[in-house]
C-alpha cells in the first residue's frame, strides 16, 4: 500500500469522524458506500471498500477516483499531486533552531506528583510535632 492511499484513508476517516476503521463492520462500509454515492454520484461496492481498508490489495482506479472526489479533490491524480511530499536537502553544519524535545512518560509525572504530596504531608507532620 502506498503512502498516498494511506493518506487518502486517513483523510476520509477524519471526514467521517467515526470510530477507528479497525472497528468498522460490514454495515459501516455499506453506509460509506451510500455516502460516497450521495456525494459523488459514483457507486462503489461496499465489499470493495472493505477490501481496500482492510488489506494491502491494489485498489481500482475507479475506487481511488471516487474516494478522492469524496474527500473534495477532483480525482485521484489531483489528490496525488496535492499530497505529494518533496525531499529536503540538509546541508552539513546546519544547526537546529531549538533543542530536541524530551517527552516525559505520564507514569513518571504521576509518580512525581504522588511523591510531592507524600513529602508535603511528612513536612507538615514534622512542623506540627516541633511546636
Amino acid at each position: 500500500m502506498t503512502q498516498h492511499t494511506t493518506d487518502l484513508k486517513y483523510q476520509i476517516e477524519r471526514i467521517l469522524n467515526w470510530e477507528p476503521s479497525s472497528h468498522w463492520r460490514p454495515r459501516d462500509f455499506v453506509q460509506l458506500s451510500d455516502r460516497i454515492h450521495t456525494y459523488t454520484h459514483q457507486r462503489i461496492d461496499a465489499l470493495e471498500l472493505q477490501v481496500f481498508w482492510q488489506t494491502s490489495e491494489a485498489p481500482s482506479p475507479d475506487l481511488l477516483n471516487a474516494l478522492a472526489c469524496f474527500a473534495d479533490y477532483t480525482d485521484w491524480d489531483d489528490f496525488y499531486e496535492r499530497n505529494s511530499y518533496g525531499t529536503v536537502d540538509v546541508e552539513d553544519g546546519v544547526a537546529l533552531t531549538h533543542p530536541p524535545m524530551w517527552e516525559i512518560p505520564i507514569k513518571w509525572v504521576i509518580a512525581i506528583c504522588w511523591f510531592s504530596v507524600i513529602a508535603s504531608v511528612i513536612v507538615a507532620i514534622l512542623l506540627v510535632c516541633k511546636r
